[in-house]
């Protein structure tokens, strides 16, 4: 087996490579002067992507102010650990700007190599859409190009094919975007389908110079068009010209194709602030109505934002001056036209009111329709006012959308495997060594994966709304030194991933280990793998930023692996907290968000079934790198399993509680691993302990209920065992407390006992666990009790003591209330004041009655036969008997005589 290094990497791009240090990373993406679009908070994110060919772990970038070199963004990491020799990320929140771009690679603390993009921006960007004023008129009129090399578009033009006779319906070109130019003979085209840099030269720079962002233009407007044309070719229909009466263009879908088309290609790309309208002139000379010019243009809106999958702002601009009057005259407007166009503007439903133009007439027309000179200097003017703060505020601009990635791994000895990013409806990949680098050139293929052994590639990709975005350009060259790794060739029963040398290694810090952490100094010194207090004899110890490679060869079913911090770095005071990242055939399979040395274990069990290329990565969690000691505990592959593992057996119950109940089984065995035990209460899944565990707890379970339980043992790979044998459980009766005597005097005790837990421990409000408990409380208490089994507690059981007090004020003992019986009860009331009685005595109650002043038995109270009472009459403290002690005598026979209730 042969272990590879970066430096025999030979993905390269299509791009020139000097060898030296500069040209060991280059750029691929953004393109030079390229602008995004930014959001309301004025910033946007950047993608970055290029190719390195020497060994690096860190890919840095920094921007750069383009006019003075003050460090805007300094050096951000936006790639750890590339590998195939590629490298992508993103530099986020970037403010609205013009920069210059800087690349770095670096291995450890060592630049490797360096790449620059002279200009890139975050600013705002435009699409036009009309007629010709908008399209602008081929040659020379008077037109000016921008001052500001921030006004910048992608010069091309494909209006007219003229070698099929009908307007162009292909997607623009890879995009080369310069400044607007008008010079002599050389004018900028602005792509797609402007002739010349007409108004928006000017206008880019009145917006850079108000605005402090590079701007960028992209055309889609059509001459001689009305909104009718515009509605009718939305709908992919063939439209008549109304000044020749012959189908517009000599084609279906046009005018609207060529805008659909600048949508879904550059503000898919760079993103988009609002589309320019100006259109009026022809539906002027057609006699639209005011309300069919409204309905048109919604009509047109509507398909626009469907198409392009987001709420496109529009301007609309004031504009129908076609001809001269019927007195000769220049200025033929329609009123009807221009009120259609006020109406539309409803910032509500992002449509804005764009400028007013039918009072620029004589030497501002060249031929009494089309802008010239100052005409067009003043149109720019216009369309400067109308793009207002107000505008800037109100419109929600729709951003670039991400970069795809491609992703490269080995298919075999002799061919490497390009992948596109999943998600989208169509892929076209086109191979730009042999002259091919647009959309429409001949496709190589046109599915999201392609193995191939040589040339260069880009992949065209498409989405449901038809919006196109591109990867950076890939070659592929000496192929069998980068898939030279033979990797495992065959499958049995358990692999365990520290038994066999990776094809590709790398780590943040000292070597990775096999079967040990990666050790304190990071110099093979570590201890053996330990998460959470757990010791795993197999695995392999990490430090962020690492990267493992194996090659399965198709050959196996399951990656699992326990993954965390090891505890070698629990007292640690900074840092510890990695991502663990796992890459199938390149394409990212699964992420642990970020975890610290306080996470708990994490398991990964992934499918690898038909992949080539295993790929285990750690990255920083964003703090520092220190101390990111990072474990794949137990890491191993597991061979493609049909097979189910053996029924639990043996299944038990113990610990019955109320509420609870233990069960115990035998573990199952399996051809590979059991991962889990399922647990089912009454037919239903309740819960799951991971092997080898063997025993649960069932909670939440009623008082004196029959359940049923059984447990299935599942593998990874989620094969589900037969049951196992069922455990018939009926839980206890909650506790109940039985009290001696629940009413008593100061001094006297009563006996508390608790029912209701056979085998378990009573606990008592009191911390006693004694049963029954004897208590003696100075006030009214409330005692509780619970009933523990195993790890199993009921639910509170409370009952009352009450103790009468030593002296009260008075008392009123009523019937049913305060009836007193029984052989062990011996109470004594004692008031400071008054008694008064309708309460009954009985069953060989022992009761005495004292008060100072007076004790009234008033009719209802009894002391039945063999009752003790008696009654005196006596301050609380001296007990001077003053009554008679009755005994043995009918209750309703007791009278006090009325010399004893009138004492004082």
């Amino acid at each position: 087996m042969r272990i590879y290094s970066l430096s025999f990497i030979i993905i390269l791009f299509a791009l020139g490579i000097e060898f030296d240090i500069n040209a060991q990373v280059t750029i691929t993406f953004p393109m030079e002067k390229a602008v995004f679009q930014r959001n309301q908070s004025n910033q946007a994110k950047i993608y970055i992507a290029g190719n390195f060919t020497s060994t690096i772990n860190t890919v840095e970038a920094r921007l750069k102010n383009a006019s003075n070199d003050v460090v805007v963004i300094d050096w951000t990491i936006i790639s750890f650990n590339p590998n195939n020799g590629v490298f992508s990320g993103s530099l986020s929140n970037v403010t609205g700007g013009w920069y210059k771009l800087e690349v770095r690679g670096k291995l450890n603390a060592s630049v490797v190599g360096t790449a620059t993009l002279n200009r890139v921006g975050v600013g705002e960007v435009f699409i036009i859409a009309g007629q010709s004023n908008a399209q602008g008129l081929e040659g020379d009129h008077g037109e000016v190009g921008a001052s500001d090399e921030r006004v910048v578009t992608h010069n091309e033009i494909s209006w007219f094919d003229s070698g099929v006779n009908h307007c162009d319906l292909k997607f623009p070109n890879y995009p080369v975007l310069s400044q607007i130019v008008s010079s002599g003979s050389t004018r900028s085209y602005l792509s797609k389908t402007g002739f010349n840099p007409w108004a928006y030269g000017k206008l880019g720079d009145n917006l850079v110079s108000r605005l402090g962002v590079p701007v960028a233009f992209f055309n889609a407007a059509a001459f001689a068009t009305s909104s009718q044309n515009w509605k009718e070719s939305s709908d992919g229909l063939t439209t008549l010209s109304h000044y020749s009466g012959q189908p517009y263009c000599n084609t279906s879908g046009v005018p609207y194709n060529g805008l659909r088309k600048v949508l879904n290609y550059y503000a898919s790309l760079f993103g988009v602030r609002a589309i320019l309208w100006h259109q009026g002139e022809s539906d002027n000379f057609a006699g639209i109505s005011q309300s069919n010019y409204i309905s048109n243009v919604n009509y047109v809106i509507n398909k626009s934002r469907s198409h392009f999958g987001s709420n496109i702002p529009w301007v609309i601009s004031k504009a129908s001056v076609f001809d001269k009057n019927s007195n000769g005259g220049l200025g033929n407007a329609n009123s009807g036209i221009i009120n259609a166009q006020y109406n539309l503007a409803n910032s509500s439903n992002q449509i804005f009111s764009g400028p007013s133009t039918d009072d620029l007439l004589g030497s501002n027309r060249i031929d009494e329709v089309h802008f010239y000179g100052p005409g067009l200097i003043e149109l720019a003017n216009r369309w400067n006012a109308s793009l207002s703060t107000d505008f800037f505020n109100a419109s929600n601009p729709i951003v670039a959308k991400p970069l795809p990635i491609v992703s490269v791994g080995c298919h075999s000895i002799t061919e490497l495997r390009l992948t596109a990013p999943s998600g989208y409806n169509a892929y076209k990949w086109v191979r730009t060594d042999t002259g091919n680098n647009d959309y429409e050139d001949v496709a190589e293929a046109t599915t999201q994966i392609i193995d191939r052994s040589s040339g260069t590639y880009r992949c065209y990709l498409t989405d449901a709304q038809g919006n196109i975005t591109f990867t950076q350009p890939v070659t592929v060259q000496n192929v069998a030194n980068y898939c030279s790794c033979v990797g495992l060739t065959s499958c049995s029963g358990i692999t365990y991933l520290s038994n066999s040398t990776p094809c590709f290694s790398s780590n943040g810090w000292g070597p990775i280990e096999m079967d040990k952490s990666n050790g304190e100094s990071g110099l093979g010194d570590g201890s053996s793998i330990k998460i959470k207090g757990i010791t795993y004899p197999k695995g392999i110890g990490t430090h962020a930023n690492s990267e493992i490679v194996y090659h399965l060869n198709n050959n196996f079913g399951r990656f699992i692996s326990d993954i965390g911090i090891d505890d070698e770095v629990s007292t640690a005071t900074e840092g510890a907290t990695v991502i663990f990242k796992v890459y199938k055939d390149n394409t990212l399979s699964y992420t642990s968000g970020i975890l610290n040395k306080n996470s708990a274990t994490v398991r990964v069990n992934i499918d690898v079934n038909n992949v080539n290329e295993l790929k285990l990565a750690v990255e920083d969690g964003g703090d520092t790198f220190f101390a990111d000691h990072a474990d794949w505990a137990g890491a191993r592959l597991h061979c493609v399993d049909n097979q189910a593992p053996t029924a639990p057996s043996s299944l038990v119950e113990s610990n019955i509680g109320q509420n609870c109940v233990k069960l115990t089984w035998n573990a199952s065995t399996d051809n590979m691993e059991v991962e889990k035990y399922n647990i089912y209460q009454d037919g239903n899944l309740i819960g799951s302990v991971n092997a080898p565990i063997t025993t649960y707890q069932v909670t939440g379970l009623l008082q004196l209920n029959y359940y049923r339980f059984s447990v299935k043992a599942v593998d990874y790979s989620g094969n589900i065992s037969s049951e196992s044998n069922i455990s018939e459980v009926v839980t206890l009766q909650n506790p109940l407390i039985a009290i001696s005597k629940k009413i008593i005097n100061i001094g006297q005790s009563t006996s508390l006992v608790a029912f209701g837990c056979s085998g378990g421990t009573i606990n008592w409000s009191t911390g006693s666990t004694a049963n029954p408990l004897v208590v003696s409380p100075s006030d009214t208490t409330i005692y509780s009790v619970t009933c523990t089994v195993g790890s199993c507690t009921s639910i509170v059981a409370k009952d009352t003591v009450k103790v009468i007090p030593n002296c009260k004020t008075s008392y009123i003992l009523i019937n049913n209330r305060d009836n007193y019986g029984g052989s062990g009860t011996n109470l004594t009331f004692s008031s400071s004041q008054t008694i008064s009685a309708t309460n009954i005595i009985s069953t060989q109650a022992n009761v005495t009655y004292k008060a100072a002043k007076s004790i009234t038995l008033l009719p209802g109270f009894q002391s039945t036969s063999g009752t003790v009472f008696n009654a005196y009459i006596a301050g609380c403290v001296n007990n001077a008997r003053i009554g008679s002690l009755f005994e043995s005598q009918p209750a309703d026979k007791l009278k006090l005589s009325p010399s004893i209730e009138k004492q004082d």
